[in-house]
């Protein structure tokens, strides 16, 4: 049987958030932020990318023409974003431009999802467009030669049906009067 102690020790939660950061970060910003973590009992803190210089920033669309550095924060002790991003006010980074995000958010797993999918082989890249899919016919789908094949083969799956039984001949309805005795439009 196992004792308590090893129970705790098996059951250990980790908590994950991704800091981001719109514009530019201070020298001794990722020392001092990661210090200040300390007391949360830090696993890692790591710079993971930076964006390019962005119109509007996926988080933050009061900003403009910005980059965004994003952080990945794992710490052992339970805490929330925002008493990360209070930590992060005394470290010269306007709170304007700090978002701190948990990995289980919505937002984070829809960005995951977004970064993960793959994307098809545009055919506007292509300098030949019909590179990949072969000459095409225009014949084959238009014109009055295809109009015509096309009511020789509506003509003949009618006959088909015909032989097998079936009523595929259709009536229109006779056309209905109306009061001042002239005709409708509809079923005429």
């Amino acid at each position: 049987m196992k004792t308590f102690k090893e129970y705790l020790t098996e059951n250990k939660k980790i908590y994950s958030f991704k800091v981001k950061v719109a514009g530019e970060i201070p020298e001794n910003f990722q020392e001092s932020l990661k210090t200040k973590l300390e007391r949360c009992k830090v696993v890692t803190f790591e710079k993971m990318s930076t964006t390019p210089i962005q119109k509007f920033p996926l988080d933050f669309p009061d900003k403009s023409n910005m980059e965004v550095t994003v952080f990945e924060v794992v710490t052992e002790y339970p805490v929330t974003p925002p008493e990360i991003a209070d930590m992060i006010k005394g470290t010269g980074v306007n709170e304007d431009c700090v978002r701190v995000r948990g990995s289980g958010e919505p937002t984070e797993i829809d960005q995951l999802i977004m970064d993960n999918e793959p994307t098809g082989d545009a055919l506007l890249d292509e300098q030949d467009m019909e590179k990949g899919t072969g000459k095409i016919k225009h014949k084959d789908y238009f014109g009055d030669d295809f109009n015509k094949s096309f009511l020789k083969d509506l003509n003949k799956a009618a006959k088909d049906r015909k032989k097998d039984g079936i009523n595929v001949e259709y009536k229109l309805p006779k056309g209905k009067q109306d009061k001042a005795g002239a005709r409708s439009a509809l079923g005429s």
